[in-house]
């Protein structure tokens, strides 16, 4: 009895590889083809950050996401009105300038091709992100 156990447990450990190895092969077929209407998230980072209550479980961010040369910026998150900035990378000039609360979206469509940052400033909080057109 214990040759028997011993042998469906051998066959069942030994099937498992060859399952995973078929799902693998399966999933390297897929073909993924970019288009100008896909969601590019930018993240944005912590360059700055003077918090007003350091034990607080809640950091609040923003969010930044790119499509179709629109930038959408969510400061919902954020209790204080936020200034957003968008500079060209390489030569500093500034593209872009709002403060506002909540949300905005930034055409970007009369810019040329290049590297962008966007700079988020709330309060003690400065958010830094690049992204490129």
């Amino acid at each position: 009895m214990k040759a028997l156990i011993v042998t469906f447990v051998s066959l069942w450990m030994g099937s498992i590889p060859l399952w995973t190895i078929e799902n693998q092969n399966l999933s390297q077929n897929r073909v993924a083809i970019a288009t100008d209407d896909e969601e590019e998230d930018i993240p944005l980072y912590v360059i700055k950050k003077e918090a007003a209550n350091p034990f607080s479980l809640f950091q609040p961010t923003a969010y930044a996401t790119l499509s179709n040369k629109i930038v959408s910026i969510d400061l919902s998150e954020l209790s204080e009105e936020a200034t957003v900035t968008i500079t060209r990378a390489v030569t500093g000039e500034e593209i872009y300038s709002q403060t506002g609360m909540g949300g905005m979206e930034i055409d970007l469509s009369a810019c040329g091709k290049g590297r962008y940052q966007i700079d988020v400033v709330s309060g003690g909080l400065w958010l830094q992100g690049e992204f490129s057109l």
